[in-house]
């Protein structure tokens, strides 16, 4: 996308945001094709604080929160750095939701942060985070049957926790799961997300029952965004931090974009820009962490990207995007 075409794309995603945020009687199909209808209830878990798509998932996700599309319930950590928490509710004060709860895992995989510190230190937070698990129980029982999505752009281990205790509370309160993970339909090497915590991976995707959909790492590896962003954010922008601190301001980023291709897809459904592909079949995750698609329904679907140009452009409206002062 180039800087000249930014106003017409605009105009036309947050024409779709804002037309699709109108109330609704009905909550969507878990897979239909159509963009969910009325605002979507959603909670992120992330390994934010080691790449930047997390950040820019989470500002696409505040841009659709600004429109009414989404109604964010909370946001949690599953990797383990005690910088992670304050710099997410750093970038979420910045977009004007520093109310928004924040979980932390227990027994994570311990990741480096590259980000998250730096935003800590230097943007306003005072949030105080609980245990993610403890976080997910209140969340899911404060809302209506069948009406959570919740969007994993991470490791699984917060939701593997969950499930081994709360399976009923998952099955009557969530709606559907979309879970940026593994590659489809098969994958030769495991995924980094499935591989953060393997038995977690294999345990949520044999045993979670809510409906699922698969992105897969086939699709961020051909979406190239972000190249916007110094341009279009203030100086005082954590995203613009992030990929100044990662990047440089001026520099081309063509690192694939893997998280923010899940979060357009819970926010906006195919869009015109994906399929949904699987029927019939279901997920499997190997010992060695590879992931395949086999024979046997059980609600669960995978993405194909059908317009790497339209979603390239979307999500870069997306997160181009600043907060009204």
């Amino acid at each position: 996308m180039r800087l000249p075409r930014l106003a017409a794309a605009l105009a036309s995603v947050l024409a779709f945001l804002l037309v699709a945020a109108e109330p609704a009687a009905a909550s969507p199909a878990a897979h239909a094709d159509g963009p969910p209808s009325g605002p979507v209830k959603l909670i992120v878990d992330t390994d934010f604080g080691q790449w930047w798509d997390d950040v820019a998932a989470l500002a696409l996700v505040h841009t659709a929160a600004s429109t009414g599309r989404v109604d964010i319930l909370g946001v949690m950590s599953d990797v383990d750095n005690p910088w992670n928490a304050p710099g997410i509710d750093a970038l979420n004060t910045w977009y004007g939701r520093p109310d928004i709860p924040i979980g932390v895992p227990s027994g994570a995989a311990v990741v480096d942060q590259t980000y998250s510190r730096p935003l800590a230190v230097r943007y306003p937070h005072a949030g105080h985070p609980v245990d993610a698990v403890g976080l997910y129980r209140r969340l899911l029982r404060s809302q209506p049957d069948h009406s959570v999505t919740i969007l994993s752009i991470g490791a699984l281990t917060n939701l593997a926790q969950l499930a081994r205790t709360d399976a009923k509370l998952i099955a009557r309160k969530v709606a559907r799961t979309v879970i940026m993970g593994g590659e489809y339909p098969a994958a030769s090497t495991p995924e980094w997300n499935f591989g953060l915590d393997l038995p977690a991976t294999r345990r949520v995707v044999a045993t979670w029952a809510p409906p699922t959909v698969y992105d897969g790492y086939e699709i961020g590896a051909h979406v190239f965004v972000g190249n916007h962003v110094c341009a279009t954010h203030p100086a005082s922008s954590p995203v613009r931090a992030v990929f100044d601190l990662l990047y440089g301001c001026g520099t081309s980023q063509t690192d694939g974009t893997w998280d923010p291709t899940a979060a357009y897809y819970a926010v906006a459904g195919t869009d015109r820009v994906y399929t949904l592909a699987g029927a019939g079949g279901h997920n499997t995750v190997a010992a060695d962490g590879t992931n395949a698609w086999v024979p046997g329904e059980r609600g669960q679907r995978y993405l194909v990207m059908t317009d790497t140009a339209r979603l390239t452009n979307a999500i870069d409206t997306l997160i181009d995007q600043v907060p009204r002062a």
